[in-house]
């Protein structure tokens, strides 16, 4: 799943850090239903553009919540939500890298106003997203991400896990939807000159 993105992306860096000889790949999933596994494809380096030197992975994990919520009880209550996701990206060689991001979501609402709509003075409907910060690990084993034939990928594994910690104090209504989207970008750094 290349995209526009990855090929903007690469444009980018190749103009930048011409000197530097970099090429640079995504793969990202759509927002879905967190607790989930899928594959992440992308081009293995093609040996003919030079040696390769380093191997960096990027990624993105981002948590998108939806919190709908409705006190039914005669006095003011509230809701404390918080989820803590991980993803982990399977390498080739059996190692593993994760990112982690969360989520933490609380409201009061007033006694109940006679109506379950999740809204008004005793309801919420509310969406929060939250995106960890960008992690890039610098790979040592690199051998796995030579393409031994043209337009060869390298399938890395990944897997959400997500744990969800709510409660709402007295009586009430609740539906809460967390869903989880992730992108991986490969940086391969070589040198043109040497074959």
């Amino acid at each position: 799943m290349i995209s526009f993105k990855s090929i903007l992306i690469f444009i980018f860096i190749y103009v930048a850090f011409a000197e530097a000889e970099i090429a640079v790949f995504c793969d990202t999933t759509e927002l879905q239903d967190a607790d989930w596994s899928g594959n992440f494809s992308l081009p293995k380096f093609d040996p003919n553009l030079g040696t390769l030197k380093t191997v960096e992975i990027s990624l993105d994990f981002n948590l998108s919540q939806e919190v709908r919520t409705e006190n039914t009880g005669p006095v003011n209550s509230s809701i404390n939500s918080t989820t803590e996701s991980v993803l982990t990206l399977l390498l080739p060689n059996g190692q593993e890298i994760k990112a982690n991001a969360s989520l933490d979501i609380s409201q009061y609402l007033e006694p109940y106003d006679g109506a379950v709509d999740f809204s008004g003075s005793s309801g919420i409907d509310i969406s929060q997203s939250s995106s960890s910060n960008n992690i890039t690990y610098s790979l040592k084993d690199i051998t796995d991400f030579v393409a031994n034939n043209s337009g060869e990928d390298v399938l890395l594994g990944g897997m959400v896990e997500s744990m969800q910690n709510s409660s709402v104090s007295g009586t009430g209504s609740s539906q809460i939807q967390t869903k989880a989207r992730a992108g991986v970008c490969l940086a391969y750094g070589y040198d043109a000159g040497e074959f």
